[in-house]
């Protein structure tokens, strides 16, 4: 504990998903104390036509999303 989620549009190559949940790893473990063993942090990608459905399920009117996207509308993200 804890597992994080990123969901993003495909696009972003193998390394980078990589290097992005190492990075992502390392602030938990810092910002939370907790050991980088406890950690675990995967990759859901999503083609462009589907991220709508991705933002109005997880994003859209969270209360509990502490940083939400600086867009309403998913399709021209804006």
């Amino acid at each position: 504990m804890p597992h994080i989620v990123i969901k993003a549009i495909k696009g972003a190559s193998s390394q980078q998903m990589k290097e992005c949940a190492e990075q992502v790893s390392a602030v938990i473990t810092k910002t939370l104390g907790k050991p980088e063993k406890y950690v675990s942090v995967s990759v859901e990608e999503y083609s462009f036509d589907n991220w709508e459905s991705v933002y109005n399920e997880h994003s859209k009117d969270k209360e509990k999303v502490l940083i939400k996207p600086d867009y309403t509308d998913p399709k021209t993200f804006q």
